[in-house]
Formats: C-alpha cells, structure tokens, sequence
C-alpha cells in the first residue's frame, strides 16, 4: 500500500455554474482546475432548506482542512503519555485511514 500522502493543491473553492434554470457546483484545487462536479440542483433562497448536494459539496471543499485538523489533533493526543485517549483516538485514525487510504498504526 502507498504510504504516501498525495498532494492534495489545497485550498479547494467551490464555483457556482448555470445548466438553464439549475445551478452546478464545480470543486476546484488552488490552481482553479475543476476537480469534481456536481449534480444540477437551485441554490437556495433564503429561508429555504439546504439541498442535500450543495451540503456534500461543502463537505467536499472543507475536506482538507478537517482532514489536517484530525492528523493535528491526532498527533497531540499521541503526545498526552498516560492520559485516556484510545476511544477518540480510535475514532480519529478511522477517519484518517478513511480519508487518506492508508492505514495508521497504532
């Protein structure tokens, strides 16, 4: 398995494109190249509910940056000799193995 983390050109924006009356999301690195699109959906006026893929494009885009916080968090807890740690820190290496594919010891 690959150990190395790949350079993910963060950080990612979120561009509003129109298919007619619809709107697209458009995920795109630093660099402004599109690195994933979404389904059409209408952005929402206010007082309306959140659509459900304006809400997983957010989640999309702030990836990186909760990914960097649980490898931070997760280096801290590590660093706290003796003190309970094995449940959150349990949670926090699933997340990481999630996001990242690799496996973290420990």
């Amino acid at each position: 398995m690959n150990t190395q983390q790949t350079d993910l050109n963060t950080p990612w924006s979120i561009r509003f494109e129109q298919d007619g009356t619809e709107d697209i999301a458009v995920i795109c690195d630093a660099d402004g190249y599109d690195l994933a699109r979404s389904e059409t959906f209408w952005l929402p006026q206010e007082g309306d509910p959140i659509p459900s893929t304006l809400a997983a494009i957010w989640l999309m885009v702030s990836a990186p940056k909760l990914l960097d916080a649980l490898i931070a968090a997760s280096d801290w807890i590590d660093a706290q000799v003796g003190q309970p740690r094995a449940e959150v820190q349990a949670i926090i290496k699933e997340a990481i193995t999630e996001a990242t594919g690799n496996n973290i010891p420990g």
